[in-house]
């Protein structure tokens, strides 16, 4: 193909790379251009050759030579098909057309429209009628570049300048030219890792693409791209979303494993599972994630018993200290309906243990009222269990003497506290004491008791009391019976805080999936919720610190009902302050939606990574319009229903790729777990 492009550099990788044979096939010429738009002239016979000229097809454009040694024309237009464009002479030619068949229809005996249409015309005349105009759309232009004493191609948006039309020759870029255009990638100065995400495809229907053995242009990205950046999975149910995420999620564990090996810090990957797709295989996008491997892969649900170590428990324990800053989020939460100053109050007390004094008073006091909340609203208590608090011998002996004296047969010889420490102050009191213990100091105090005042003064036990008593300033309120919905959430078996466990994995580098498909939907939300609160505040603990917090990546589904336009507005929203800080505390965010419009305009403003499968109405491909030139699309977006067909664009790359997504299979699992040094797995288990 040399003699085509004569004022191209021999050997240039303008021409090694798109313009050789091989790379890219002769299809026409351009007929009119401007610094936007061009309209390609070519002919039947000449489609036919080149596999056909479907909708969005990129195309190449390139100056031949025009006699001048020194001609500036070491430049490729990037064309991308729009649609056909009439030609100057068209009229003309569909009046031979007409002319030809009214001839026909004269002099043939037969007048059937089977006999004249299908007659043959003559050489001249057919010849003349099969040249047709393409539309395009200017994407930019490649040239060649010296970066560090090496040729590079580089890429601009736009166009510097054009010659006269008959100077350019048209081509359709193939085989490895088409993957070069559709993985090209821009200097971004971020590192760069490629791997394979799909296969171009321009149109949903690929019979002529794969006789003319075109199905299968690789498209490459920078999986580096979607670490630490909002990356969007738009379109319906079923039509592959969440087999591109599993990609994005292999092979990012990929990349953090070979960071591991390499000395660099690993990246933990959080999975909000609501249907179970991500934990468990499935015939849709055949294996799952947590085939990877049970090192790596972290499950937390609802039900775990603990027979598989790699699947842990999602519920909480409501009686474990360590556990109380979930617990209090968690009735904070439920609470937050009511219209009382304690709810306040209750959510912004501190429960815990004061870490410079490890028997301060007041917190265990306040815990002590809450467990008896929460036995009165029957949540189990664990075995053993007593709640640790610190109160004067005085007010323990009128307490025990209460308790006796209201049950003079069933109380006699009760003792309610037991010595806990050094000194006589620090007790615990059994569970089955709890809520008598509570009761009498309450009764004390409103008697007058000076013992009971001072103990009951602190804002901590003014704010839990309501929940024990249903009593706020001498009104009633609903008080522990609003925690009955919450007992789904607590198991007296759970040793340590789901969502703390679940933060150490993740630095640690682990792929934790929150299983959420088992448990109704109130409960499963506000888990999620806990869990991203305590995963910003740990990460913001760090970023305050001083230090660079650990690179996390979130997947989220539903995400209209996270980020829409209302619920951005409130700035004390978990999500919306996952959206809003993810950058600075390095957590990369997926989002997966049917609803563009349902996601806050801010959100999607900063979303670097685009992936846009089928949408079914105008309203959603509207608004997509708004972002690049998505809009070029619209209508085969609509139209092709085809799972896995998307529409491509990453952070590093220029323009939107059309993209057949490869699927999700055993290959990509026996990768990832290459990759942390795990043997191979085969389709019916490990490898022998």
């Amino acid at each position: 193909m040399t003699e085509f492009f004569p004022g191209v550099g021999a050997g240039s990788l303008l021409r090694s790379e798109l313009l050789a044979d091989g790379r890219s096939t002769r299809i026409g010429a351009i007929h009119q251009i401007d610094y936007g738009q061009a309209v390609v002239l070519t002919h039947d016979r000449w489609k036919f050759d080149a596999g056909g000229i479907p909708q969005f097809s990129f195309l190449l454009a390139t100056a031949q030579d025009v006699n001048e040694p020194h001609v500036d024309d070491d430049e490729v237009l990037l064309l991308r098909v729009e649609g056909t464009s009439p030609l100057s002479l068209e009229r003309d030619l569909h009046a031979v057309r007409e002319e030809s068949l009214r001839t026909a229809l004269s002099n043939n005996q037969d007048p059937s429209p089977s006999a004249v249409l299908d007659a043959e015309l003559d050489p001249f005349t057919k010849n003349r009628v099969s040249f047709t105009g393409v539309r395009c759309k200017i994407l930019g232009t490649f040239y060649e570049d010296d970066v560090d004493g090496q040729k590079v191609l580089e890429f601009g948006a736009d166009v510097d300048n054009f010659y006269a039309t008959s100077t350019y020759r048209v081509l359709k870029p193939i085989g490895d030219g088409l993957a070069t255009i559709a993985s090209y990638l821009k200097p971004t100065g971020r590192p760069v890792e490629r791997v394979r995400i799909g296969a171009v495809r321009y149109s949903a229907t690929r019979r002529r693409a794969k006789a003319a053995k075109q199905a299968d242009a690789a498209v490459e990205v920078n999986i580096r791209d979607f670490i630490g950046n909002k990356t969007a999975l738009l379109g319906m149910t079923r039509m592959g979303k969440s087999n591109t995420a599993k990609i994005i999620i292999a092979r990012t564990f990929v990349v953090s494993e070979r960071q591991r090996a390499t000395g660099g810090n690993p990246i933990g990957q959080l999975i909000f599972d609501p249907q179970g797709e991500y934990a468990n295989p499935n015939t849709q996008d055949g294996t799952e994630i947590a085939a990877i491997g049970t090192s790596h892969v972290r499950i937390f649900k609802f039900g775990a018993d603990g027979s598989q170590p790699h699947v842990k428990p999602l519920s909480i324990n409501f009686f474990a200290e360590n556990q109380i800053d979930a617990v209090q989020g968690l009735i904070a939460n439920q609470l937050s309906g009511e219209d009382s100053g304690y709810v306040k109050d209750f959510a912004g007390a501190l429960y815990a243990d004061d870490p410079a004094n490890k028997f301060n008073a007041h917190p265990g006091r306040a815990r002590m009222v809450l467990y008896g909340a929460l036995i009165r609203a029957g949540f189990p208590v664990p075995s053993n269990f007593a709640a640790r608090t610190n109160i004067s011998a005085a007010l323990q002996l009128k307490v025990e003497q209460g308790i006796q004296g209201q049950k003079p047969v069933v109380g006699l010889g009760r003792k309610p506290f037991t010595q806990a420490g050094k000194t006589a102050n620090l007790v615990t009191v059994a569970a089955d004491e709890i809520e008598a213990v509570v009761d009498k100091i309450v009764q004390l105090r409103e008697a007058g008791d000076t013992d009971a005042i001072d103990f009951t003064k602190d804002v901590r036990w003014k704010s839990v009391e309501p929940i024990f008593t249903t009593k706020s300033d001498k009104r009633n309120v609903r008080g522990w019976k609003n925690l009955n919905p919450l007992r789904p959430f607590h198991s007296p078996l759970t040793q340590q805080d789901p969502a703390l466990e679940i933060y150490n994995e993740l630095v640690e580098g682990r792929i934790v999936i929150v299983d959420l498909h088992v448990g109704a939907e109130a409960i499963t939300k506000v888990l999620s919720e806990s869990i991203t609160r305590r995963l910003l505040f740990r990460q913001t603990e760090v970023f305050t610190s001083g230090k660079e917090p650990p690179h996390i990546q979130v997947m989220l589904e539903e995400a209209h009902n996270l980020f829409s336009s209302d619920r951005y507005k409130d700035e004390l929203d978990v999500w919306v302050k996952l959206a809003k800080e993810a950058s600075k505390l390095n957590l990369g965010m997926t989002y997966a939606t049917q609803e563009v419009s349902g996601v806050a305009h801010q959100v999607k403003a900063n979303t670097a990574n685009w992936v846009v499968a089928h949408l079914n109405n105008t309203t959603e491909v509207r608004e997509l319009a708004k972002f690049y030139d998505f809009g070029a699309f619209s209508d085969a977006i609509i139209a092709s229903e085809d799972r896995g067909y998307v529409r491509l664009k990453t952070l590093s790359s220029p323009y939107i790729v059309p993209v057949q997504i490869d699927r999700y299979d055993i290959a990509l699992v026996n990768e990832a777990r290459a990759a942390a040094g795990d043997p191979p797995l085969t389709l019916n288990g490990p490898a022998l």
